[in-house]
């Protein structure tokens, strides 16, 4: 994917932020992590913020119009001094006059004073637009006017920061500006975050979460899908391989998510958690056991959102793992499961 693609593709700009909030060995890391190196952690990936009563009851009774459940990409929290982050990237900026300009006005609500009422212990925030750098000033001017016209309706929108993404040479670079740097406390204002890149840079192996949403383009969908299933193959491989004779091995498809995402997982809204999920089962889960039935009677079952594997001698656990190592005959499919079907043969508590 050449340069300017990359910066502007909504599943890279958030897998690069939440790698720049995860953290990493100082030597050597795959992307800079400038938020964990501030004191950042996570609070959540891609989940609706919930107004308290009296700010939704001003949002109705305002002539504009705001999202009333807007959901960052991701927001990021520091307990040293309660000061949090909430991110949105774009691939481009946008007028007031946009259709976005309705959820980038929930956003400035959101990180206003409503923001320490909901998610205390945190008390200040910032919102900042991330998008590629030379929209930047576009932005800044487009959240002003935003701002603006909730003031004039009474309402309290927080303070927000304009983010840029470019790629200078085979470095990809990430500024923000004054405001950013004082709430943070950094002394600069722009790191190199990723070195190395090249024209046919592959961003998938960067990927940490999948959010098919992000694609209008159901191909693209397809492909994320078919990144995570085989990140699922994968670590089936080597789990079953180290499996002794005799043992039971399970697995929840939580379990696995987890282990796949270093943890991040956890940190996913509701909604996102069930659809990867529901993939794992689906699409996975569920192959494997139809291939067993007949071939390795008794050695794979499923319980809930789990899958249990046992291997009673070597010849089996051979036989098994030569048709699991092959990607081509598992043939495990990249389509959207239905969350009826889910539902009905899978249903976890956590569907609950």
């Amino acid at each position: 994917m050449n340069s300017e693609l990359l910066i502007r593709d909504p599943v890279f700009q958030l897998n690069l932020l939440l790698w720049m909030a995860k953290e990493q060995p100082p030597q050597g890391y795959v992307v800079r992590p400038v938020f964990f190196q501030s004191g950042f952690g996570f609070i959540y990936i891609e989940n609706p913020f919930k107004f308290p009563q009296e700010t939704l009851a001003a949002i109705e009774n305002a002539c504009q119009d705001i999202s009333k459940e807007p959901e960052p990409e991701l927001l990021l929290g520091r307990r040293a001094d309660n000061a949090a982050l909430y991110l949105e990237a774009k691939a481009d900026s946008f007028s007031p006059a946009s259709t976005n300009a309705k959820q980038a006005r929930g956003h400035l609500l959101a990180v206003g004073p409503a923001f320490a009422e909901v998610m205390d212990p945190y008390q200040s925030c910032l919102l900042c637009y991330v998008v590629p750098e030379e929209k930047c000033q576009l932005m800044r001017e487009c959240l002003t006017d935003l701002s603006t016209g909730l003031l004039k309706q009474g309402l309290q929108p927080g303070p927000h920061s304009s983010h840029g993404l470019a790629v200078q040479g085979q470095n990809l670079h990430y500024s923000w500006d004054d405001v950013f740097r004082q709430h943070v406390g950094v002394g600069t204002n722009s790191s190199v975050v990723m070195s190395g890149l090249k024209g046919d840079t592959d961003p998938s192996p960067l990927f940490i979460i999948y959010i098919e949403e992000d694609y209008a383009d159901e191909s693209r969908r397809d492909l994320l899908r078919r990144v995570m299933i085989n990140q699922v193959h994968a670590l089936l491989v080597s789990d079953l391989n180290l499996l002794p004779l005799g043992e039971t091995y399970e697995r929840s498809a939580s379990s696995i998510l987890l282990d796949m995402t270093d943890g991040v997982f956890q940190y996913l809204g509701r909604e996102r958690q069930k659809g990867m999920r529901r993939l794992v089962t689906e699409n996975v889960f569920r192959r494997i056991t139809e291939f067993s039935k007949d071939r390795f009677p008794g050695l794979v079952s499923r319980q809930a959102d789990s899958l249990r594997i046992r291997f009673t001698d070597q010849t089996l656990k051979e036989s098994f793992l030569e048709w699991l190592e092959d990607f081509k005959r598992t043939a495990f499919r990249t389509d959207r499961p239905s969350a009826n079907t889910q539902l009905a043969f899978f249903r976890s508590p956590e569907d609950d």
